[in-house]
């Protein structure tokens, strides 16, 4: 029974000397306000202590410390007076309407950096969420991202992504040998086009399906070299098949609103067609607007 009794006691003495610094005494400091006043720098000091204390951080008062207080050799002292085992320090900036948030552990001996985590919020009203995800960051020693919850996204996290420029084309062709047309989609962005095209004419064959290109030049005008795959039918045959499309030419007023392009195309079936050559070669003007 003593034994008992003793190896309890050893195992509760060991989870105290390894939750000790969960429960250790630490101090909070704002070391800069970008430029709010003092009520708001009082608030989120507030908020940075009290996010800390529900993760089990012992955070001391120190009157001396609600303000902005920069890491000098005077805060050293002042911090040294009191003895703490962790610093933390809050760091308020001003990007025009937004705020980058960042929260640093410092050594309290030396005032080294141990670990900064910081994070840009839309405005300082999000001031709540985004010191609760540095807390986290701090205290797990973990990446910002990995605190991300849907109630404490921020809303420069939300924000739409930025997108390389490009633009949506309707196309209408005429296919002048053999005589026919076309009409389709793309998306063209500044070195290539992606989209869909349906064409076919009385003596062709109809090609349907996914159309793109690589674009050579960024000029007004430029060639460009193409490729699609999509199902292939004609007249004569029962059952369309898979084949692709090959084609090359020339995209002119690529700085305006409305496009003309002039090609040579090919249309291959991967299958035998009823009537149909192997080889279907064209040639055709579209109008792209």
């Amino acid at each position: 029974m003593e034994k008992t009794l003793h190896a309890i006691a050893s195992l509760a003495l060991a989870s105290l000397v390894v939750s000790g610094p969960c429960w250790a005494d630490a101090v909070v400091v704002v070391a800069e306000d970008g430029g709010f006043d003092d009520t708001t720098v009082r608030t989120v000091h507030s908020i940075a202590a009290s996010e800390l204390r529900k993760h089990g951080i012992h955070v001391l008062e120190a009157p001396q410390f609600d303000g902005v207080t920069p890491i000098s050799p005077e805060t050293k002292q002042g911090i040294a007076d009191l003895g703490p085992e962790r610093l933390f320090v809050v760091r308020l900036g001003r990007l025009d309407e937004k705020v980058p948030v960042a929260l640093e552990e410092l050594d309290p001996a030396d005032l080294t950096p141990v670990f900064v985590a910081s994070l840009t919020s839309i405005s300082i009203d999000e001031a709540d969420k985004v010191i609760g995800r540095l807390v986290l960051a701090v205290l797990d020693r973990k990446p910002i991202e990995s605190g991300a919850r849907i109630a404490t996204v921020t809303g420069t996290e939300s924000e739409p992504f930025r997108k390389k420029p490009g633009e949506g084309l309707w196309i209408a062709g005429l296919r002048l040998e053999p005589l026919g047309f076309s009409f389709g989609w793309s998306y063209e962005a500044e070195s290539w086009r992606l989209g869909i095209l349906l064409q076919g004419g009385e003596d062709d064959v109809s090609y349907f399906g996914i159309d793109g290109a690589w674009i050579l030049h960024d000029g007004n005008i430029s060639p460009y070299l193409g490729a699609g795959l999509g199902i292939v039918g004609s007249d004569s045959a029962e059952d369309p098949v898979l084949g692709a499309k090959l084609e090359a030419g020339a995209e002119f007023f690529r700085l305006h609103g409305v496009r003309l392009m002039a090609g040579v195309d090919a249309v291959i079936p991967f299958e035998s067609l009823y009537e149909t050559d192997t080889f279907n070669p064209g040639v055709y003007l579209r109008l792209c607007f």
